[in-house]
């Protein structure tokens, strides 16, 4: 296919596009198979971009976006003392060091909470600022997308029309994209059932997902939409999103 830039964002579906970029840049590894490692995989192409090729990027809400971070790095103490992404770690996933120098697992902070969804989530939001993860940051900063988003040749948007975007995507780019795109994220499929991705159907999923559209209500209150908004604005603003449904009715209950 020809030359593609593509902007990856955290939690905005990235394990399975640098599968995807796997596939297409299989060739590198043909040329150089030491510049790949074990896995034979590179998703950064080694080969020189050409000037002036297109770039594209996927957007996701950062409300959900939020939350699938949560749900992937937070949420369960395994995944917690397995991946550390859930900072601040002195926070959610303390150590403690004992008299003969080695670390031990200390209890955490949310240990005690009685509600490990919404009291959890609420917490987890608050001392955000405090350590910005990689997984959370704003989209708006990856890539400079704040400043050039305007100049991009592609924006989709990891919503309902998720896969009409892939469509989009294949169809604008073509040659081995739209079968990569199939592998991974079954679109064709998807869009033949002329369903819409809500988040609950687990049949066209990946074993990464965290479902996160379909759980906001069980997470998120009036506040944590507040103080999610506040620290994502820049998203909302700079990316041109719009704040879902589901966020301003949760605000607009909580006044009325």
């Amino acid at each position: 296919m020809p030359p593609l830039n593509f902007c990856t964002i955290g939690k905005v579906g990235t394990t399975e596009w640098r599968k995807i970029f796997c596939r297409l840049n299989d060739d590198d590894c043909i040329a150089d198979p030491k510049a790949c490692g074990k896995k034979q995989c590179v998703w950064r192409t080694t080969k020189q971009m050409p000037e002036g090729a297109p770039w594209a990027v996927f957007l996701r809400d950062p409300l959900e976006r939020l939350l699938s971070g949560f749900l992937n790095k937070c949420h369960t103490p395994l995944q917690r003392r397995r991946e550390n992404h859930c900072e601040p770690n002195f926070v959610f996933n303390p150590l403690t060091e004992t008299t003969d120098g080695k670390n031990i697992q200390a209890p955490s902070l949310i240990e005690h909470l009685d509600d490990k969804d919404k009291q959890f989530f609420a917490a987890y939001v608050d001392v955000l600022p405090l350590k910005w993860n990689l997984h959370f940051i704003p989209q708006a900063i990856a890539c400079d997308l704040y400043r050039n988003i305007g100049s991009y040749d592609f924006v989709g948007n990891m919503g309902e029309d998720f896969m009409s975007d892939l469509e989009r995507m294949a169809n604008q780019f073509g040659g081995q994209l739209p079968e990569a795109l199939n592998t991974s994220f079954g679109y064709q499929k998807y869009l033949n059932s002329g369903e819409k991705n809500t988040g609950k159907d687990k049949k066209y999923k990946t074993g990464h997902a965290t479902h996160a559209p379909e759980k906001v209500k069980k997470f998120y209150t009036a506040q944590t939409v507040r103080k999610g908004l506040e620290l994502l604005s820049i998203d909302y603003v700079l990316l041109g999103l719009e704040v879902p449904e589901w966020a301003r009715q949760m605000l607009r209950d909580d006044v009325s």
